[in-house]
């Protein structure tokens, strides 16, 4: 999968934010997605960072300082600024276009496998547990 190949399978999935709308939250599809990827966000520690204001900047200074104590960061934030891989990153430095690619490739090659049908942010979300797994970060500082 190229990269634009990647970002026209991502648009083809529901995006709660542009539409606002979920029909019933649940966590089915990310545990299944990440089931049968053999559960990537499990070889690293994470920091879950939640709540209504303040999450980009507190996602921000954690990571800055996990790196300042020279450990290997994955940082998974939304929205993006200027360009879609600002969302996954490591140390700082967005994921490279080959390997968001790769890792939305692994994610869809998982959605016809096992059926589910994941939505924009689960997509997004399994890719950077994947790519963080796949650069054996230290740990990872997920903003949801």
């Amino acid at each position: 999968m190229r990269f634009d190949e990647a970002l026209v399978y991502l648009d083809e999935h529901a995006s709660y934010e542009k539409t606002g709308r979920v029909e019933e939250p649940s966590l089915n599809n990310i545990t299944r997605l990440m089931d049968v990827m053999g559960d990537p966000q499990l070889s690293y520690p994470v920091i879950h960072v939640t709540g209504t204001n303040g999450k980009g900047s507190t996602t921000q200074i954690i990571t800055k300082l996990l790196m300042a104590h020279g450990l290997q960061v994955g940082t998974y934030t939304s929205p993006h600024l200027e360009h879609l891989t600002e969302r996954i990153s490591r140390n700082g430095v967005p994921i490279p276009e080959e390997d968001f690619a790769a890792c939305v490739a692994a994610v869809a090659d998982v959605e016809v496998i096992s059926g589910v049908r994941p939505t924009y942010f689960e997509i997004m979300t399994a890719a950077a547990f994947r790519y963080f797994a796949d650069e054996a970060v230290d740990v990872g500082v997920i903003e949801v």
